[in-house]
């Protein structure tokens, strides 16, 4: 927030004197009452937020890349919330793990209390907690409290903030992804007691849906060697999902509801039940002969023309004067579809 001053501008003044004073804002001459903001000086109508066009001579101001806004609009378009209370933040501030606090906001966890200055802070991977705090919710105090030193650096860690991960202290900007060294600022997944950020740990150890091919987090539903995610995995014949410890039926990258799978195989035997084994129609057109629906199955491998038409095996024209189908026998062979 800058400084500004207003003063009155003589409104007569001779020609030895010096020029008048121009507005920042509109250009035109100040005269009368002149607001000064720094180095700039503004009619008090011209002094005015950028963004609502609210007036600032009477009130608080920020400045933004040249611009002159109100506290409103400063805070909603570039302004910090406190992570504690959700306020914005203004003047003292703390930063902890990448958040940032009112003073007052930054409390241990536990028993509510502030972080005097220069005191110890160790974050568990969920809550921040102050050393009286700390003892009683860490296994084993004194092989982890014994050791002042950082599992990161080695180095020994002085009054100030700690981190309790993996039951060791860490400088927080030692704890850092054993893959690519970013330093874990929230969120971490543990793999042989090291840290993985979650992008490397699904990289290196996750497991994929096999639907969306995504990586998986949280609940995960499994079938054979598949996993899929619970959203995914839908029935091959409804459509709908399984519910949790519902049965599944995998049939190679398909899955079924039980029911819908009995339903489907005893429609396909109806199918077969309905349709001969060895059926075959011939029909002429333009001297070629066309297959509209082959045998299922071939026990013999048999041929068969209609009158005057080329062989399919020799392309001879067939010597018979029967009108019914003729058989060529060439040396037989199969077909394969």
């Amino acid at each position: 927030m800058s400084a500004r001053v207003a003063h009155a501008q003589d409104t007569h003044h001779h020609s030895t004197e010096k020029p008048l004073i121009q507005c920042y804002k509109c250009g035109e001459p100040c005269k009368g009452e002149v607001l000064r903001v720094q180095n700039k000086h503004f009619h008090l109508k011209c002094f005015t937020c950028k963004v609502c066009g609210c007036d600032l001579a009477q009130g608080g101001f920020f400045m933004k890349n040249g611009e002159y806004l109100c506290t409103l609009d400063y805070q909603r378009m570039h302004g910090t919330r406190c992570n504690g209370c959700g306020d914005f933040v203004e003047g003292e501030v703390v930063t902890a793990l990448g958040k940032t606090y009112h003073p007052a906001c930054f409390v241990c966890t536990i028993c509510k209390r502030p972080f005097p200055a220069g005191d110890r802070v160790t974050f568990n991977g969920k809550d921040c907690l102050c050393q009286y705090c700390v003892e009683p919710m860490s296994p084993g105090p004194k092989d982890i409290l014994g050791s002042s030193n950082c599992a990161g650096c080695g180095r020994d860690i002085k009054n100030g903030q700690a981190l309790l991960a993996l039951d060791k202290q860490w400088h927080l900007g030692c704890f850092k992804c054993k893959a690519c060294s970013k330093v874990l600022t929230g969120e971490y997944i543990s793999k042989d007691g090291a840290p993985y950020c979650e992008k490397d740990y699904q990289i290196h150890f996750g497991v994929q849906c096999e639907a969306c091919h995504q990586f998986i987090t949280g609940k995960v539903l499994e079938a054979g060697d598949k996993h899929y995610h619970p959203s995914c995995a839908r029935c091959s014949r409804c459509n709908q999902m399984f519910t949790e410890g519902e049965e599944m039926y995998l049939q190679g990258s398909t899955v079924w509801h039980p029911g819908c799978k009995n339903t489907t195989r005893t429609e396909e035997r109806h199918r077969e039940r309905l349709l001969p084994p060895s059926l075959l129609f011939l029909q002429k057109t333009e001297r070629q002969v066309l297959y509209s629906l082959l045998a299922m199955r071939w026990h013999h491998p048999v041929f068969y023309h209609i009158h005057r038409t080329r062989c399919i095996v020799c392309c001879h024209l067939l010597e018979t004067a029967c009108s019914a189908l003729s058989v060529c026998h060439t040396e037989p062979f199969s077909l394969v579809f």
